[in-house]
């Protein structure tokens, strides 16, 4: 049943809700709460789940009178979960996602795979941290199936809660911490400020500020922390925007890019370094060319993780020290 938003939840013995869930509670209960709380209503829930209005009643009605509580409360056309039902929500997500990546794990035995790891990176570990971690990974373990996931950070941090990731890289500022997540702390990285070797400014040696703010530049996509740096980074000095922009997150298009047109850009120190030693760019050398950026940390759930997550964070930490070392 659900309760006007005044309505006081009905008073039950703490051992009887205990009970209920240790004993009865199912699944397919979990699952329509979940329809509940997402949708809105038990007409859409049951519309969602492809069942009947009254097998949802019902199923909520066995689930209240089980726990002795009211688990959601009307406000006006909409329903409201109380604290119980979200800690029984809470519940029902971790066990889709345990199911979930159970599946995976069943699907990859079945095909011969000795284990999966589901990564999400942002482009700042794609560099190098990634793919040494990776490589030093199949050298012990080959038969370890590894996918490597890139989408905005929001994205990738509810994909890692709902199961589908198994880490994800990247670097986070101290405000948008997710406080629900464990945090590896892996290096500082490091973004120098290039310019392409076909640029008719590439020979000079006394380049400006003012001089680069000028020229074409290739520029992160708006929504990013690096590009609320760079923003940052000339309002700071009191300039103007570059007007003359290419806007991507794809360090293969900015490189690609800039062995064919003139551009000015900051790319990951390691491949900076890479471009300059092939003659594609020069890294220029300018006063207050840092960007205050945050160290890059690998994310997990505050629970134990398995032998293969812990190996490969061990081996993130090495490619982490050997990188530091190089810089």
């Amino acid at each position: 049943m659900v309760m006007q938003e005044t309505s006081q939840t009905s008073g039950a013995a703490p051992k009887q809700a205990e009970d209920f869930v240790l004993q009865r509670l199912t699944l397919r209960q979990l699952r329509v709460l979940l329809a509940l709380a997402d949708e809105g209503s038990v007409s859409a829930a049951a519309e969602a789940l492809h069942v009947t209005q009254p097998a949802v009643s019902k199923t909520l009605g066995e689930l209240e009178s089980g726990l002795g509580q009211t688990l959601f409360l009307r406000r006006g056309r909409r329903i409201r979960a109380t604290a119980l039902c979200e800690r029984l929500l809470a519940l029902g997500r971790k066990l889709q996602a345990d199911l979930r990546r159970g599946a995976e794990d069943v699907a990859s035995l079945a095909r011969g795979v000795s284990g999966e790891l589901i990564i999400g990176a942002t482009n700042a570990a794609l560099a190098d941290l990634v793919p040494d971690a990776v490589a030093a990974l199949k050298a012990e373990l080959p038969g370890v199936a590894v996918s490597v996931r890139t989408h905005a950070l929001t994205r990738m941090f509810d994909d890692l809660r709902q199961g589908r990731l198994d880490l994800v890289l990247a670097r986070v500022q101290g405000h948008d911490v997710p406080p629900d997540l464990e945090r590896l702390q892996l290096m500082r990285q490091r973004e120098l400020l290039v310019i392409s070797s076909c640029h008719p400014l590439s020979a000079s040696r006394h380049l400006s500020w003012e001089v680069l703010a000028q020229q074409s530049w290739t520029w992160p996509l708006p929504g990013t922390r690096m590009r609320a740096l760079q923003d940052a980074k000339f309002q700071g000095m009191d300039l103007a925007l570059p007007s003359n922009l290419f806007q991507t997150d794809d360090l293969m298009v900015t490189i690609s890019l800039m062995r064919r047109m003139p551009l000015v850009g900051y790319l990951p120190a390691s491949i900076a370094r890479v471009a300059a030693r092939e003659g594609h760019v020069r890294i220029l050398q300018l006063d207050d060319a840092r960007l205050p950026l945050d160290e890059m940390s690998a994310w997990h759930m505050r629970e134990p993780q398995s032998e293969l997550v812990e190996r490969f964070k061990q081996l993130l930490l090495a490619a982490a020290v050997r990188q530091e070392c190089e810089d």
